[in-house]
C-alpha cells in the first residue's frame, strides 16, 4: 500500500483533488489514505490455499463435489489468462457464487482473481479474511465523493497494470427473480478506465453459474414481496452455512467467449433517463452485451424445466413430465449443445433425481401412488417455483414469442400472415425489452427462424404459403411455454398501469411509495380475478414495468 501512496502519479492526483475539492493537501491525503486502507487487498498464498479448502468444504455440505463445466472452455480460458488480465463478469444467484468460480479456477491451476464485494460483507471476521484473499470491499454509494472515486480508480488501474484478474456480479445484487436483472455499470466503467489509463488490454469473459436448488431462494422471493432483508453479520453468515447442510443437487458453470467493446451494437438499448455520470451510453451498451453473453452460456437444470411444465399444466404424472421435459430439452439443445446440466443422463433418471430434490425442498408434492401419481407445485411455493422456472427462460422466450405471433395471425388471410407475423415478433421484442437481453436484430431474426425450423422444418410453406389451421397447430403442441415465460410480466405491467392511473397527481411521484402501492393493488387485483398470478406482484417485475412506462414517456 505504501508503494501506491508514494507513487508520483498518486501524489499528482492528490494535488489535482486539492484544487478541485477546496480541501487542503493534508485533508485530501488523509482521506485518500483512509479510503485506500478500506479498499486495499492482496492475494496471500497461504490464505488463498486455506480459503479454497474451506470453500470446497462449504460447497460439499450442500452440493455434489463435481462442478459441471465444459473442459474446452477451461482450455481456452487458460490461453487467454497467460496473455491478458481477465474480467470475469458473473451472474449473482447466491452468496457462494464467488466461491464456486474460485474453486473451479484453483482446481484447474488458473490464477485467482480480485473480487469486488459490497462493504456490507466486510463484517468482523470476513473482512480480515477477505483482504488476504483479494476481496475489494466497495461502498454502496459514493456518487458525490470525488476523492473516493479517484482512489478507487487509481487502485484498480494499479491492479490492471500488474495483470491482475477480476470477478464481480454485474447485476450488483442477487437476482430475486431467477433470471438476469438490469446490469450495474459502475465497476465495469472503472475497469474500462483502468484499461485506458494503463494501455493494458483486458479480456471480458461472461460467466454463468446455476444450481439445482439454492439455499436462500425462500428469503429472496419473500424480499421480492416486500420483506425486509436481514443485515449481513457474522451470525447471519454462520446461519447461512448451516443451511448448506441440506442436499441442493449440482452446480454448473460456463464461460462465454470474450466480449469486446468493438462488438457492441450501436442500437439505443438504455433509457436516457437511466444514464448517469457513472455510465456512458457506450459502457451501458457494453454491459448489456455482456449480460446477453452470460445468457447465451447459462446452463439449464432439469429442476428448472420441471417447474416450467408444472406451472404450465398444474399437475402431471412422471411419464407426462418426462415427455414435456424431453421436448424442452431438445429445444434448449437446438440453441446450445452443452446447455443441459443433465446431458447424457437418461431422461427417466434425470427427471426422478430432480423430482426428489424438489420434493425434499417442499416445492412440489406427490398426489397418489404408483404410475398414476401426479406431481403438483406446493400451493405456498409458487413464487419459488417461478424463480427456478425463470432460470431457463432465456432459452425459451423465442418460442413464447412465436406462439403468440402464430395465435395473432391465425385468422388473417394467407397473403398477410408473413408480414403480420414478423411485425408481431418485433412488437413483442420491444414490449419485453426490459425482461430479456436480445441479440442484434439480424441475429435475433435468425434465432426466431431457427426456432421455427425446430417447430416445423417446412415452416415457411406451412405457416405462410399454405392454408393451415394455426390455432389447431398450437393446440396440438404438447407444451405451450408463453403462459409460463411471459404472463408474470404482463400481470406486473397491468398492475403498474392501474396504479399509475390511480396515482394522485397532486403529489410528486415517489418510486418507493408507488412500489408499495403496487404491491397492495396487485394483491387486490388478484383477489378480484383481474390478474392471474400473485407471484407477478413482486418488486423486480414491477420495477421493470415502471421502466417500460418511463420508456414510453407516459
Amino acid at each position: 500500500m505504501e508503494k501506491i501512496l508514494s507513487h508520483p502519479a498518486f501524489q499528482n492526483m492528490l494535488a489535482t483533488l486539492t484544487a478541485k475539492t477546496g480541501f487542503s493537501l493534508t485533508e485530501v491525503t488523509n482521506k485518500a489514505k483512509e479510503y485506500l486502507q478500506e479498499l486495499y487487498t492482496i492475494h496471500q498464498p497461504v490464505a488463498n490455499l486455506l480459503t479454497i479448502q474451506a470453500s470446497q468444504y462449504i460447497l460439499s455440505r450442500g452440493y455434489n463435489d463435481t462442478i459441471d463445466i465444459n473442459p474446452e472452455e477451461i482450455r481456452q480460458l487458460a490461453k487467454i489468462a497467460r496473455r491478458y488480465p481477465i474480467a470475469y463478469v458473473m451472474t449473482h444467484k447466491t452468496y457462494i457464487d464467488m466461491m464456486v468460480l474460485g474453486v473451479v479456477l484453483a482446481r484447474h491451476g488458473l490464477p485467482l482473481p480480485f473480487t469486488f464485494a459490497g462493504i456490507n460483507m466486510a463484517f468482523p471476521g470476513l473482512a480480515q479474511v477477505g483482504r488476504q484473499n483479494g476481496v475489494i470491499f466497495i461502498r454502496r454509494s459514493f456518487k458525490d465523493n470525488m476523492i473516493y472515486k479517484a482512489v478507487l480508480r487509481f487502485f484498480i488501474a494499479s491492479l490492471v497494470q500488474n495483470k491482475g484478474h477480476f470477478m464481480w456480479a454485474i447485476e450488483g445484487t442477487r437476482s430475486r427473480t431467477g433470471k438476469l436483472v438490469w446490469p450495474k455499470m459502475g465497476i465495469l466503467k472503472y475497469i474500462k478506465e483502468a484499461e485506458e489509463d494503463t494501455q493494458q488490454a483486458v479480456k471480458y469473459i461472461p460467466v454463468s453459474i446455476v444450481y439445482d436448488l439454492i439455499p436462500d431462494v425462500k428469503d429472496m422471493t419473500e424480499e421480492m414481496r416486500g420483506k425486509r432483508k436481514t443485515p449481513e453479520s457474522l451470525a447471519w453468515f454462520v446461519n447461512y452455512l448451516r443451511k448448506m447442510g441440506d442436499n441442493f443437487g449440482k452446480i454448473s458453470l460456463r464461460f462465454g467467449e470474450p466480449v469486446q467493446m468493438s462488438e457492441v451494437s450501436d442500437s439505443p438499448l438504455l433509457l436516457k433517463k437511466e444514464m448517469t455520470a457513472e455510465s456512458s451510453d457506450t459502457i451501458s451498451r457494453f454491459a448489456l452485451q455482456l449480460v446477453h453473453g452470460i445468457n447465451k452460456v447459462t446452463p439449464v437444470t432439469t429442476a428448472s424445466l420441471i417447474c416450467i411444465t408444472l406451472l404450465s399444466k398444474f399437475s402431471l404424472t412422471k411419464r407426462a413430465i418426462e415427455s414435456d421435459i424431453a421436448n424442452l430439452m431438445r429445444l434448449v439443445e437446438s440453441y446450445k449443445a452443452d446447455a443441459l446440466v443433465d446431458r447424457g443422463t437418461p431422461i427417466g433418471v434425470s427427471v426422478q433425481n430432480a423430482l426428489n430434490l424438489l420434493r425434499s425442498a417442499d416445492l412440489i408434492q406427490q398426489r397418489g401412488e404408483t404410475l398414476n401419481a401426479k406431481y403438483v407445485i406446493n400451493a405456498n411455493q409458487y413464487l419459488q417455483a417461478t424463480y427456478y422456472a425463470n432460470m431457463s427462460v432465456h432459452h425459451l422466450y423465442h418460442q413464447a414469442f412465436i406462439e403468440l405471433a402464430l395465435q395473432k395471425i391465425a385468422a388473417l388471410p394467407l397473403e398477410k400472415r408473413a408480414y403480420s407475423f414478423w411485425l408481431e415478433i418485433m412488437n413483442l421484442r420491444d414490449l419485453f425489452k426490459f425482461e430479456f437481453f436480445y441479440s442484434e436484430k439480424a441475429a435475433f431474426t435468425q434465432e426466431i427462424e431457427d426456432n421455427l425450423a425446430f417447430l416445423k422444418p417446412d415452416w415457411q410453406h406451412y405457416f405462410f404459403q399454405e392454408e393451415h389451421d394455426l390455432k389447431a397447430f398450437l393446440e396440438s403442441q404438447n407444451l405451450l411455454v408463453a403462459p409460463v415465460v411471459l404472463y408474470s410480466y404482463i400481470d406486473a405491467y397491468r398492475v403498474v398501469a392501474y396504479a399509475l392511473q390511480n396515482w394522485d397527481t397532486a403529489y410528486v411521484f415517489d418510486e418507493n411509495k408507488f412500489l408499495d402501492d403496487c404491491l397492495f393493488l396487485g394483491e387486490e387485483m388478484h383477489w378480484q380475478g383481474r390478474i392471474q398470478r400473485l407471484e407477478s406482484v413482486s418488486k423486480p417485475f414491477l420495477l421493470n414495468g415502471i421502466r417500460f412506462i418511463k420508456h414510453l414517456e407516459i
